[in-house]
């Protein structure tokens, strides 16, 4: 029987491809290891090359916001964009131009609409913010929820006892650390609060804010 080169291996189906492979040089061995790497070999050479790796990207994205108004004139706005192409009219590119400039405004609009309603009926407002905000961005999500911690040798597993016990840590955390220094300083330490009125002897500049929306 000829060599199967890879490119003939891809157009035949699978099961085909295992009755022509050649079998004779593992049944004749009588070590089982080289045996079960012969089949494997000969076995997964078949298998690549007929179910090819195939990378797809998720396009998943939060559009309930897209109406089917809206999924319309995003199509037509497509058609518009083919036709300028294949036109030198000047009209048309100008009123392509128009048309993605109303449809930006209402894309906005509706995004706005879902988000603010989305934000109103969430108990915690400050989060679905900036779920919405990395979402927008495209920011994936990682998940940092900690299930358990122990402490003193005991499991806690209630997310506001082990926020507690977080808190409280690095809360005197700082002090713990200035009381280990201080053991072998024998002066005084100055409180570093008394050093801003000798750097800053004048008052600063009033803080502006800038308003923020989703």
């Amino acid at each position: 029987m000829n060599t199967l080169t890879l490119e003939t291996l891809i157009n035949i189906p699978f099961q085909l491809q295992l009755s022509w492979g050649q079998w004779d040089n593992m049944f004749g061995n009588n070590i089982v290891n080289n045996t079960f790497n012969n089949f494997l070999n000969a076995y997964l050479r078949c298998c690549y090359s007929s179910f090819l790796k195939k990378e797809i990207k998720s396009n998943h994205t939060n559009n309930q916001w897209k109406t089917k108004g809206i999924k319309i004139s995003c199509k037509k706005k497509k058609e518009l964009l083919l036709l300028g192409r294949h036109s030198n009219n000047l009209n048309l590119k100008i009123y392509y131009k128009r048309y993605c400039k109303v449809l930006s405004k209402v894309i906005r609009s509706a995004k706005n609409l879902h988000y603010n309603k989305i934000i109103l009926n969430s108990k915690n407002k400050m989060k679905s913010t900036w779920k919405i905000i990395n979402e927008e961005n495209g920011k994936p999500k990682h998940s940092t929820d900690i299930q358990f911690l122990v402490i003193d040798n005991n499991i806690v597993m209630n997310q506001n006892k082990i926020a507690d016990n977080f808190n409280n840590y690095f809360l005197s955390i700082a002090d713990s650390i200035n009381t280990d220094n201080n053991k072998h300083i024998n002066t005084s330490m100055t409180n570093p609060i008394n050093y801003l009125p000798n750097s800053f002897r004048r008052p600063f500049t009033k803080m502006r804010w800038q308003y923020a929306s989703t």
